[in-house]
């Protein structure tokens, strides 16, 4: 194993697999460079373990009992370190942040330091009374909500959860919005809601109109919940639903935009579409020593890959690329240059 899959199985705790059949494949991948320097708009992903409330059964985290729960003084230590690069915002992640106990101590440390904060949640605690009310006051200024369907049972089945889970997280939304925090509704393809997608986003637009942004994401099997059979996906297989939700979000002015979903694949290069640093991430502050940035472009870079005929694609330069294990498994035929 070299130097940096070594080190990033602090960050990730995971590795992509390079190969899931025999196929011979000719692929390439972008070339950018593993440390970046901080800047005004840096922002870095700052995850405050694995713990969560919780079950999917396509959870994308590592499963590693040493990432479960950093400790709180380390978190706060993680802070004033960051602050001290220059960092100016963060995105708070997990697991699921909000049932750290340490949660609100480093929502505080954060506005202290007069640093942004965006969170990546389950939606979990947000119907609480009082909790979007307080985390505004703490500086949130963005959360990114998973709601992977609008059918109650759909729902519980994707996030671990019951039904009345599900009514919690869209409840929490309701209150989010309320108090003034930017959503960015998260929803993953799965085989539950398989040409579901769609209708789901016109369910959240009769509720919410266009105050919250949606993000569609195709599923990683990278993770501990990689083997579910839920995320067993084709591109090809959800590809006209992917399409239906571009054009009903610009019909009805709402923002939506695509997580590891190349362009071709909706066959629009006008739509957003990108990996995780297209929403704000610059850098990934390594989860268990808490000392080291790497580039998040450069974590993309060597897990995403491109077939060669990608080069000559009108879309190149705004593609994330895809999975090198799908590729390997699949090949590049489904994928035409636009």
């Amino acid at each position: 194993m070299d130097a940096p899959q070594r080190r990033w199985r602090g960050w990730k705790g995971i590795l992509a697999a390079t190969a899931s059949n025999s196929q011979s494949v000719p692929l390439f991948r972008r070339r950018v460079a593993e440390f970046a320097p901080v800047t005004p708009r840096s922002i870095a992903l700052f995850r405050l373990g694995e713990l969560c409330n919780h079950h999917c059964p396509m959870c994308s985290n590592s499963g590693r009992p040493d990432a479960w729960q950093i400790a709180t003084p380390e978190l706060l230590r993680r802070v004033q370190w960051l602050h001290g690069l220059g960092m100016r915002r963060v995105v708070v992640t997990g697991g699921e942040p909000t049932v750290h106990p340490g949660f609100l101590e480093v929502a505080e440390a954060l506005r202290d330091h007069d640093m942004g904060w965006d969170i990546n949640t389950n939606g979990s605690r947000l119907h609480e009374p009082g909790f979007c009310a307080t985390v505004a006051e703490l500086g949130l200024l963005r959360a990114i909500v998973s709601l992977h369907a609008s059918d109650r049972a759909d729902s519980a089945v994707i996030s671990g959860t019951t039904e009345k889970g599900h009514d919690r997280i869209v409840a929490g939304i309701d209150e989010l919005l309320r108090c003034g925090v930017a959503v960015m509704v998260n929803a993953v393809a799965t085989r539950t809601t398989l040409h579901k997608l769609s209708e789901l986003l016109r369910w959240g637009i009769d509720r919410w109109g266009a105050e919250a942004q949606w993000k569609f994401v195709f599923p990683s099997t990278a993770g501990k919940g990689g083997s579910w059979e839920g995320i067993a996906l084709r591109y090809g297989e959800v590809a006209d639903d992917l399409k239906a939700c571009a054009a009903l979000g610009e019909a009805a002015g709402v923002e939506v935009s695509f997580e590891s979903v190349p362009p071709c694949t909706v066959g629009d290069r006008r739509v957003r579409n990108v990996a995780r640093s297209g929403f704000g991430e610059t850098h990934y502050l390594d989860d268990l020593g808490g000392d080291r940035l790497y580039a998040i472009a450069h974590i993309e870079a060597h897990f995403n890959v491109f077939a060669q005929s990608c080069r000559g694609c009108s879309a190149f330069a705004d593609c994330p690329g895809v999975a090198e294990s799908y590729l390997r498994s699949y090949g590049t035929a489904e994928f035409r240059p636009l």
